[in-house]
């Protein structure tokens, strides 16, 4: 019983956390690039300049939020996936738009469009 005390604490001993010594987290490496964090906005699509890839949103507030497009953005409506050029066709409809922010500019990643119906004349309606 005694060597086996014995041979237990002298591992012990051996060990890092032993000697105090805190390992760094594995998915932590210096020098790796750092990703803005993600946030999301609703409002209504007010217009899509295709050539820019740059998507306005009018927020409930009357701000005007402007958008370029990731490369790989994906657009919804609904279970579809749709190509960019088409979010010009979908002017008036409610969006919401999950992008990142960094040094002033907002990339979008993901616009979702809603299923219903847009405004009459495709004009953002009134408070």
């Amino acid at each position: 019983m005694f060597l086996l005390v014995w041979l237990v604490a002298s591992v012990l001993a051996g060990t890092p956390d032993a000697a105090g010594f805190v390992p760094v987290a594995q998915d932590h490496q210096p020098g790796a690039p750092v990703v803005p964090p993600e946030s999301a906005l609703v409002g209504t699509i007010e217009r899509f300049e295709a050539s820019a890839r740059r998507l306005v949103l009018q927020t409930a507030a009357d701000a005007h939020i402007a958008f370029i497009l990731a490369p790989d953005a994906i657009v919804r409506l609904g279970s579809k996936t749709l190509p960019a050029a088409e979010l010009a066709t979908h002017r008036g409809r409610k969006a919401k738009v999950r992008f990142t922010q960094a040094n002033g500019r907002r990339t979008a990643h993901w616009v979702v469009i809603s299923s219903d119906p847009p405004h009459s004349g495709g004009e953002v309606p009134p408070r």
